[in-house]
């Protein structure tokens, strides 16, 4: 579970640094990559796991370049679906592999000491993924959504240029209904999916072809997908 929580985290602080929607530059990519970097080794001496398991470092930054150098792009520029295949089979490892045993790091010392009655119970590993599928629903979700609409057509993915918003309401959106399943809410979230489509309806009984129906309805089945996918995982 940490080797998935340390996946998630750097790949999602890198998408949150370079652009989602054009060819990265190179000044982009290495900004990413480095972040990625950061975050890993932030997180692994936080988590006292010993100098042994360092190469996750480079690790990280060598799947954060490969991840950002074939993702999004321009419509008809991305290699759909070899990222997201890639990106599910290193989820899959993460989770196969065991984690390395933490020690006695500063974060988990912070984590200890904290006095919140909602954390109450909650075991540190737990806590660290829930914080990473945070960033990952915020950075790495975007680019997820927004590679699978590249791919269904340049139609397609030219209305969000008329559906506004999507971008700041993905994110939110998919917090929400995250937040929603943990609690067992899901009548809440239930609410939360049938609002998205009161509110998108006028927009969409505009459109004659189709494409903006099947942009909000694909990209919201990946937006939801990529929020509930990791819930059985709490």
């Amino acid at each position: 579970m940490t080797l998935l929580a340390l996946l998630l985290a750097a790949l999602g602080a890198a998408d949150l640094v370079r652009p989602r929607d054009r060819v990265v530059p190179p000044a982009a990519a290495v900004r990413a990559v480095l972040v990625a970097g950061a975050v890993t080794l932030v997180l692994t001496t936080g988590l006292g796991l010993g100098v042994h398991v360092l190469w996750l470092v480079p690790l990280a930054m060598a799947l954060t370049a490969a991840w950002v150098l074939t993702t999004p792009v321009a419509a008809g520029g991305s290699a759909y679906p070899w990222p997201l295949v890639g990106l599910l089979a290193c989820a899959a490892l993460a989770l196969a592999v065991p984690s390395p045993a933490t020690g006695d790091g500063w974060l988990l010392r912070w984590y200890d000491g904290l006095d919140l009655p909602a954390l109450a119970g909650v075991d540190a590993a737990h806590a660290l993924l829930g914080a990473a599928v945070l960033v990952h629903l915020v950075g790495t979700s975007n680019v997820l959504v927004r590679m699978v609409l590249t791919a269904t057509g340049a139609e397609v993915i030219a209305q969000e240029r008329s559906l506004q918003g999507g971008r700041v309401l993905g994110p939110i959106e998919r917090i929400l209904l995250f937040a929603m399943a943990l609690a067992g809410e899901y009548g809440a979230l239930a609410a939360v999916v049938a609002a998205k489509g009161i509110l998108r309806f006028p927009e969409i009984s505009r459109d004659a072809p189709g494409h903006a129906a099947e942009y909000v309805l694909v990209g919201s089945f990946v937006s939801w997908a990529s929020a509930l996918v990791l819930v059985p995982l709490f």
